[in-house]
């Protein structure tokens, strides 16, 4: 399998994101051209180490990186500026500057930088797409939506907790098991047949009987406090939750496999399956918003855990392969040919 170098430059721009060098710190900028400089594949190298911390790293990473790549752009001459902008990192500002999984922080130095390299360098030979970034979307679909995500699937039925299994209808419900004793005591002639038969009057009463129950269940006076209670602990619960997210150092650690990140998955998970039982259950006005505003928020949370999780080539900008395919096939085609949308 190949295994992309490991040279100066990405040791460079190792050192460059670390937490200890201020965001807008210029210093290193210098020594890093140099590096890139020196080397036939330094542009491509330093592109492909960029986009990793794009890619997995923390905030601060990813706006070093950011800073980085506007120092190369500016100083590292026309070679750099004419071989750094494969396909692949070329999806990953845009994801960068447009995803909902983005920070804000992140969104709006993107939005700094492209309306900045689309004014300086829109005649530039070689940044005609760096250039064009700030028009773009990103051009894949993204690897997990609400209608893919398996957790949001996972956590639709609002009975699904413990506490609610009265609200869940049941095939093998006490009425059977009950029927089924007396059935036992009795000659095993007509009684036992008579005792299975399912009348169909007697079928649709307990129906009503066993909705009617259902109805009153759930009492809004009575569970007003809790509701409110688990409202309040579904923000929080998300607000933790994404805060561990960009904790997590994915170039080292993969997001299921931490432990603080996966219990507040779980306890948005058990939140949501609440939250979704209230909105069945409450015709309110002055609830329903707070409710879907924190299923909301939830469900941001518990799609972002899913879309970090996912393996390398299923987080927007596929893999190297195939994006590197990409982008000799559009260098080989026609400049003045339109791009395709993709399906």
């Amino acid at each position: 399998m190949f295994s992309p170098p490991y040279t100066a430059v990405t040791v460079t721009i190792e050192r460059l994101t670390s937490e200890a060098v201020d965001v807008d710190d210029f210093s290193g900028i210098p020594d890093l051209v140099e590096v890139v400089n020196l080397q036939d594949t330094g542009p491509t190298e330093a592109a492909r180490a960029i986009r990793k911390k794009l890619k997995y790293g923390n905030l601060h990473r990813q706006l070093r990186a950011l800073t980085l790549l506007d120092g190369l752009i500016e100083n590292a001459g026309p070679r750099f500026q004419r071989n750094f902008a494969d396909e692949a990192l070329l999806e990953r500002l845009r994801f960068c500057g447009t995803a909902e999984l983005s920070d804000p922080e992140v969104k709006k130095k993107c939005t700094e930088l492209f309306r900045a390299w689309a004014v300086q360098y829109k005649t530039t030979r070689g940044m005609e797409r760096v250039a064009s970034l700030y028009q773009e979307l990103p051009r894949r679909k993204q690897a997990v939506t609400q209608e893919k995500s398996m957790v949001l699937k996972e956590t639709e039925n609002p009975f699904g907790l413990g506490e609610d299994d009265d609200d869940k209808p049941s095939p093998a419900g006490p009425s059977k098991a009950h029927s089924r004793g007396p059935s036992l005591a009795s000659p095993p002639v007509t009684g036992t047949i008579q005792s299975f038969s399912h009348d169909p009057k007697e079928k649709k009463k307990k129906e009503k009987k066993s909705k009617s129950k259902k109805a009153k269940l759930f009492n809004l006076e009575a569970e007003k406090e809790q509701m409110k209670a688990h409202i309040a602990e579904a923000s929080m619960a998300s607000i933790n939750l994404t805060n561990t997210l960009q904790t997590i150092n994915r170039e080292k650690e993969r997001i299921s496999e931490n432990q603080l990140a996966v219990q507040r998955f779980e306890t948005c998970k058990q939140l949501r399956r609440r939250i979704l039982r209230y909105i069945h259950h409450v015709d309110s006005e002055q609830w329903l918003g707070s409710l879907l505003h924190a299923n909301d928020e939830l469900v941001t949370a518990l799609m972002m855990f899913e879309q970090l999780d996912r393996s390398i080539d299923a987080d927007s900008d596929s893999d190297d392969e195939l994006a590197e395919q990409a982008h000799l096939y559009r260098s080989t085609s026609p400049p003045s040919r339109t791009p395709q949308k993709q399906n």
